[in-house]
């Protein structure tokens, strides 16, 4: 492994005596002395980078931490150079990417493309598009129906167009992955061959502007450093610069986030140590392995080989694991042992209980993991659809499969629906039932999903609300809840933390303003139990 080349030497930043101290930090500033080194600070504090662009051979470029990062401190905040719809949407407006439809849109009145409004029209995202549309005679969209294949090539064209329109972001664009070599001639590369890279110059009329490898080039580096950016629906597609030296891990140290205007906020999710890689998760962290691995692979053409993906047990909570009854034959001895592929390359191969050693193939696996998937996706509609699934499915699964985790969030959710009034109306036993969920779910969480931010905060929440409903009953009681009430306002607080840099349009933000309002009241409340405080 090497690091980025830096100067020996430089100028104190202070005086300007040339010197070959430099900022322990970030390498960039330098100091004659101690003295103005901490003179320097204050000012320094606020540009200094808390990682820094290190390479290698295998894995490319990474970041490493430069010094000791606190859980919720900010990593990076970036704006992206180009944003898109995505490659499957239907139409959408191309100013700011909302859907649109018939009765909602509006023609460009120089280009044709449907928009929202006239506002969108002059928007800066349009404008080379745009032009290139207008001068091929303008484009009509007639059928609004998901997906629309034209819009597959636009996101690749605005990265195109900024070869000239913005030669600085086109350079950034231009120095990122595409992974091409891995791409190539797989079905996915030969349809963007067909439906982008040929369809750009025939549809725009511009035969010669650009090569079929350029356009390909630049659609694989939209594929593998593209972000979805939640703030529209449906969400677009946004690519940053620093943001893709991000490298992955199921297990990540680093959780992501968005503003409100579609800047990405990365930030610690828990204690970073100085030198730490800094890790996003490049897919979703509570999905099994075998899911994880297959979208990656498809996605981002690599396999993860992270410390949960080389366990199969994904760190003893056998969170893909098959019960071995499961597959018990009548009058056959029962077995309470679990089902696993038999080491972390194998999932595609037989699969043996742990405990007698029986075999099943991987196809009657994904046949009943499927049945269940399709099961969980019908029955988790309703409360009572997802207490009959965990009772259909405890004999099959394993407690902690992530199917029946699945259920079990959605069931912790709905007991309820996070609405107080709502909460009032529900049995004790169901009030106690989604307190003990929301707890499962944490602490399965923390272990295997530690940077999945909207979901630690949503639980909380949730948790939070559970126990707020629990002291309320206590106290109409005559019982002493100070405890409970404690513990509420610990779950407010930390769903505040985990979702304050959520943006404000989406539902996690607005968690995050009413856990706010919540543990405000809450205080309240603790401080008419102890006047003194």
């Amino acid at each position: 492994m090497e690091g980025e080349i830096e100067p020996k030497m430089g100028n104190c930043v202070i005086c300007g005596v040339e010197c070959e101290k430099k900022c322990a930090s970030c390498h960039r500033v330098f100091y004659c002395s101690v003295e103005h080194q901490r003179d320097d600070w204050k000012s320094h504090k606020k540009s200094c980078p808390v990682y820094r662009i290190c390479h290698d051979g295998t894995i490319g470029r990474f970041l490493v931490a430069t010094r000791n990062i606190k859980f919720g401190d900010v990593v990076l905040k970036e704006a992206p150079l180009v944003v898109g719809p995505s490659q499957l949407t239907a139409p959408v407006c191309l100013g700011c990417l909302q859907e649109v439809n018939e009765r909602t849109m509006i023609k460009c009145a120089k280009c044709g493309w449907p928009m929202c409004s006239k506002d969108c029209q002059e928007a800066p995202n349009h404008a080379e598009e745009c032009k290139l549309s207008a001068a091929r005679g303008g484009v009509t969209i007639e059928h609004f129906v998901a997906p629309h294949p034209i819009y597959q090539c636009i996101l690749t064209l605005r990265c195109l167009l900024m070869e000239q329109s913005c030669p600085e972001k086109w350079e950034k664009i231009s120095q990122l992955e595409s992974h091409n070599d891995r791409r190539k001639d797989s079905q996915q590369w030969l349809s963007d061959r067909e439906y982008v890279a040929k369809f750009i110059p025939k549809f725009f009329k511009i035969p010669e502007r650009w090569k079929e490898e350029e356009i390909m080039r630049i659609l694989g580096i939209v594929y593998i450093n593209g972000h979805e950016v939640p703030l529209t629906d449906p969400a677009y597609v946004a690519i940053y610069a620093t943001a893709s030296f991000f490298e992955h891990c199921c297990c990540a140290n680093v959780a992501k986030s968005f503003t409100d205007s579609g800047d990405v906020v990365f930030w610690a999710a828990r204690n970073i140590k100085k030198d730490e890689h800094l890790s996003i998760c490049y897919t979703d962290a509570l999905w099994g392995t075998q899911a994880r691995q297959e979208h990656l692979q498809q996605t981002k053409m690599f396999s993860c080989n992270c410390y949960r993906c080389m366990d199969v047990t994904e760190l003893g909570t056998n969170f893909s694991a098959i019960k071995c009854e499961a597959f018990r034959e009548a009058g056959a001895p029962g077995c309470d042992g679990l089902l696993l592929p038999e080491g972390p390359l194998a999932w595609s191969k037989e699969w043996m209980c742990r405990k007698c050693q029986r075999k099943i193939t991987c196809k009657h696996i994904e046949e009943l993991v499927e049945k269940a998937g399709h099961d969980a996706v019908e029955m988790k509609e309703s409360l009572r659809g997802c207490q009959e699934f965990l009772r259909k499915y405890e004999k099959i699964l394993s407690p902690n499969h992530f199917i029946m985790c699945d259920v079990k969030c959605v069931m912790g959710q709905k007991i309820g629906e996070g609405n107080p009034q709502e909460l009032q109306n529900i049995p004790m036993d169901m009030l106690e039932m989604k307190g003990k969920l929301c707890n499962e779910m944490l602490e399965l969480f923390a272990l295997l999903a530690p940077a999945e931010n909207r979901s630690h905060g949503c639980m909380h929440f949730e948790l939070h609300a559970a126990l707020a409903e629990m002291a309320r009953r206590g106290a109409e009681c005559g019982i002493d809840c100070k405890d409970i009430l404690e513990k509420s306002l610990w779950h407010a607080q930390k769903a505040t933390q985990w979702l304050e840099k959520e943006p404000s349009v989406l539902v996690e933000g607005k968690i995050c303003a009413q856990a706010k309002i919540n543990v405000n009241s809450l205080k309240i409340v603790l401080k008419m139990h102890n006047p003194s405080t």
